[in-house]
């Protein structure tokens, strides 16, 4: 679903998969070299579906994931989910967020304050079926805000970047 070039010249890339892991589907995320050789791959979920749709690497090297997952979730929904990983994957923390119904995220990036700006959708908040989510953590995943826009149908947000003036 995603991929990024690392500051070592090589990629990051998240997908999903069926063949490894513990769950239906899991997230799968894979390193490689400039050449696209794998140099690791790592796999994050649990016994149900797990899907990361957003990896970027982080000023400490590492990297963060979002997607959804109902592995996490309090009931038979997806939650948006966050994955925090150190420089050779392994996972450093991971964070749930949701509600009553579906929430997905689809893009994620460190913000210059060490912390993380989300993009997705919810079911659960806002004023529609389906309204795009904006959410905004510190560096250790727990959230500072978080914003909805939509109106009375689907409303969906697939990508976020802060701008320059740290909006």
């Amino acid at each position: 679903h995603s991929v990024k070039q690392t500051t070592d010249g090589g990629y990051i890339i998240t997908v999903e998969t069926d063949s490894y892991g513990s769950g239906n589907t899991d997230v799968w995320l894979i390193k490689t070299d400039s050449n696209g050789d794998s140099l690791w791959t790592k796999i994050y979920g649990g016994s149900s579906t797990d899907i990361g749709r957003s990896v970027a690497q982080t000023i400490d090297g590492g990297y963060i994931i979002t997607g959804y997952s109902s592995s996490i979730s309090t009931n038979d929904y997806y939650d948006l989910w966050l994955i925090k990983t150190d420089s050779n994957g392994d996972s450093l923390w991971t964070k749930g967020f949701g509600g009553d119904h579906w929430e997905f995220g689809y893009s994620v990036e460190q913000t210059t304050d060490g912390g993380y700006i989300v993009t997705g959708y919810t079911e659960s908040f806002g004023n529609g079926s389906s309204d795009v989510w904006l959410l905004k953590t510190d560096s250790n995943g727990d959230s500072l805000w978080s914003k909805t826009f939509g109106g009375s149908s689907t409303d969906l947000g697939y990508s976020v970047k802060q701008t320059q003036d740290n909006g």
